[in-house]
Formats: C-alpha cells, structure tokens, sequence
C-alpha cells in the first residue's frame, strides 16, 4: 500500500473559549478542539505536538500515541503536560510525527444554544522543516 499522510503537519488556528457557562456546555457538548489522527500504516504513530502563541514562548512537546491502522482524537483542552492550554487565548499548533499519518482540526464551541462545529484538514508540511532542526 502507497503511504498514506505525512510527518509534518500546521493547524494555524486554535483557540479554546472560556470555561462553560450554559447548560449545552456538558458532556459530549462540552467546547473543545481536536486534532482527528489517521494512522492508516503498519507501525504506531509517536506524535510531538508543540503549541505557538502570538505573545509568548512555544509550548509542548506534547506526546501522543496512535496505533497502527487506528484513528485518534485528541482534545487539546486534555492536555495537561508539559501545562494546560490556556483558554480564551488564540494559538496554533505544529504535529510531528515518527511515521505519515493524516491530520483534521476540529473545534466544537457549545457558547451558543445553537452550537457551533468547525472542521478543516490541517497543513501537511514539507520535511524541510525537520531537516532545518525545528
């Protein structure tokens, strides 16, 4: 099978609003963002993720495990290691991963009775970036 994904991938938009304060900010409803993972290879996928903000330092990596031929959703509000994501702040994020796999950013924003879902493919990077030491 051809390789499926890539190692490198850019999500420029982030943000996790403040914390809940309506009734449909519960459960599954509760407002976060994710990235949806694809391992769709043979070997696991040993992610790095690192966190960019507009006035202050990287931070990360966090680490992220998603087994062969497997999907991962991973919520940024679950990251507590090397720190939380701070909310009500904007940020971006870059994935790099041991092995391709496919990356899609989604953000579920609860705020509003009418609830909000956004969905979008994440940038698949050049490995130019790796090879530079970043």
């Amino acid at each position: 099978m051809t390789t499926l994904g890539h190692k490198i991938w850019a999500i420029p938009e982030g943000y996790l609003p403040p914390e809940e304060q309506s009734e449909h900010g519960t459960g599954a409803l509760v407002s976060h963002e994710a990235a949806c993972v694809l391992n769709a290879g043979d070997a696991d996928a040993h992610l790095e993720i690192t966190l960019y903000f507009a006035d202050r330092e990287p931070v990360g990596p966090y680490g992220v495990v998603v087994p062969a031929r497997r999907t991962r959703h991973v919520r940024f509000n679950d990251f507590t290691d090397p720190e939380p994501v701070p909310r009500a702040t904007d940020y971006a994020s870059v994935i790099v991963s041991d092995v391709p796999v496919v990356v899609q950013h989604t953000r579920l924003d609860s705020r509003d009775p009418s609830v909000a879902l956004l969905s979008t493919i994440a940038f698949p990077g050049s490995t130019s970036y790796l090879d530079r030491g970043l």
